[in-house]
């Protein structure tokens, strides 16, 4: 048997593996389909995915890396790449970000976290408790991002399983904790601000197909894709973590949720700024433009972008009072800069700039075209229905392994490529393959909440707790988000003009 290799080991084969990989394949001749520079652009790529994958260096390290490795390989030049740094999807998550930075520094998270379990629908049942707690999550995934969820979610979970002395394997505390991070997995797809590879999607569905999705076209489709998706995901752990004997009646004092909602005290002057801005954010980001035009404004329904609306609305709360300082006698507002910047998501906006750098390269050497082109001869006489639904199913697969982010670059080019040829809705296609890549639920490496969960979860959890659940998670939004998009996006998507 062959000596095992140590972690150091192992991370300095990958960081050599990368490498080398580009080296042997750029000179290679282009395969027929591609452009000239396609085995040029395809080592690229191929280095940088060895690199994500394996994990030799972070995730926002490796993006940064695209840089001087498309710009070695002489196919994308530096000053391209910085210019993705203001692009609407980047000034989205700039915005959107400190938003959600304006609903932590309030608490009013943890408020509605245990607003959830305290709902009289509760009422001492555990499987009622699971199912608030799921659809609680879930829906707030929509319009925050899913990391800080699941990292407080579980703590939550984790809180009330020792607080209650609770078995560190019974099934309501791992259901509970698995919930903690594929609840926010799933939820994140429905909307533009929810899941880590939406604005991966969003950018690279302009860039293929020439067509901006709004946030309510998105929402439209990712909406009842998410709410059905729960309702399932409820059902699948039922089966795989059931419920026994005791463990059907809540083992939670309801006092001790009353308490810790009382705890907080009424709710404060920040925690209602913090909900009417993104309460005024999210009306614009559905109805900006269509309010615009009915108050006769013909600019504001071209200004009132979801970026422009994120951005607009970040600002805000730096104008916000908040209260008078005691000390100094100056005005205190609701978002200074230092809180701020430790909400930004700044490792996002870098993984950003290296998937869709990842995504042009792609296109670049035509190698969208060329795998589309091998995928139909491999198809057959399949209909492009079944190409489709197909394709998204693997895709769903392929994120319990590849993480999320450069899979959505992957693909996303590809799905284009494959509509367009068999004549199904190209972006309808792109959208189902981008809901698909949201659900990553089966391993710590490729998912980050499932990695957050299994930091916070303690005792209470393990990793095999999310193989079966996180496989069945898969396959259900996959199948789901097929459905939704064949039968509703032709319909929600009228806009796109084949250009």
């Amino acid at each position: 048997m062959p000596p095992r290799l140590s972690p150091l080991q192992k991370q300095m084969l990958c960081f050599v593996l990368g490498p080398l990989a580009c080296f042997l394949i750029k000179d290679l001749p282009p395969a027929a389909g591609m452009a000239p520079e396609g085995m040029a652009c395809l080592a690229g790529c191929v280095w940088l995915m060895i690199w994500w994958v394996t994990e030799v260096f972070s995730m926002p390290v490796t993006s940064i890396m695209s840089i001087p490795i498309f710009g070695l390989l002489g196919v994308l030049p530096p000053a391209k790449v910085f210019a993705a740094l203001g692009t609407p999807p980047m000034m989205l998550v700039f915005g959107a970000t400190i938003i959600v930075g304006l609903w932590k520094e309030s608490n009013f998270i943890e408020r509605y976290a245990y607003w959830c379990f305290n709902l009289p629908i509760v009422k001492g049942s555990s499987a009622r408790l699971l199912f608030v707690f799921i659809m609680g999550v879930g829906i707030m995934s929509a319009i925050a991002p899913n990391v800080p969820l699941a990292i407080l979610f579980v703590s939550i979970a984790v809180t009330i399983g020792r607080a209650c002395k609770l078995a560190p394997r019974s099934n309501l505390m791992r259901a509970l904790c698995v919930f903690s991070a594929i609840a926010p997995a799933v939820g994140g797809a429905a909307t533009p601000l929810g899941g880590a590879p939406n604005m991966i999607v969003i950018a690279l569905i302009a860039t293929t197909l020439h067509y901006d999705i709004s946030f309510w076209e998105w929402s439209a489709l990712g909406i009842p894709l998410v709410l059905a998706g729960l309702v399932l995901i409820f059902f699948i752990c039922g089966l795989v973590l059931p419920l026994r004997g005791e463990e059907r009646r809540l083992p939670v004092p309801e006092e001790y949720l009353k308490s810790k909602l009382r705890e907080l005290g009424p709710v404060t002057r920040y925690e209602h700024i913090a909900m009417a801005v993104m309460g005024v954010a999210l009306l614009l980001w559905c109805f900006g433009p269509q309010l615009a035009r009915l108050a006769g404004w013909e600019a504001g329904s071209r200004i009132l972008t979801a970026p422009v609306v994120a951005v607009f609305m970040g600002a805000a709360a730096f104008l916000i009072p908040l209260r008078k300082d005691g000390e100094s006698g100056r005005i205190v507002f609701a978002m200074n800069w230092e809180q701020a910047a430790k909400h930004i998501g700044w490792a996002f906006l870098i993984i950003q700039i290296g998937t869709i750098t990842f995504g042009d390269v792609l296109l670049q050497g035509g190698l969208d075209k060329w795998a589309a082109d091998h995928i139909q001869k491999m198809a057959g006489d399949l209909s492009g229905a079944w190409v489709w639904f197909i394709f998204v199913v693997l895709t769903g697969l392929a994120s319990q392994i590849v993480t999320n982010l450069a899979l959505a670059a992957l693909v996303l080019p590809i799905m284009a490529s494959l509509a367009l040829s068999y004549g199904f809705h190209p972006v309808a296609a792109c959208l189902s393959v981008g809901f698909a890549c949201n659900v990553a639920t089966m391993f710590p490496f490729s998912s980050v909440t499932v990695a957050a969960a299994m930091m916070g979860a303690g005792e209470y959890l393990r990793p095999n707790d999310f193989i079966l659940t996180g496989l069945l998670t898969s396959l259900c939004i996959s199948i789901l988000g097929f459905l939704v998009c064949c039968f509703l996006g032709p319909a929600l998507l009228p806009a796109w003009s084949g250009v």
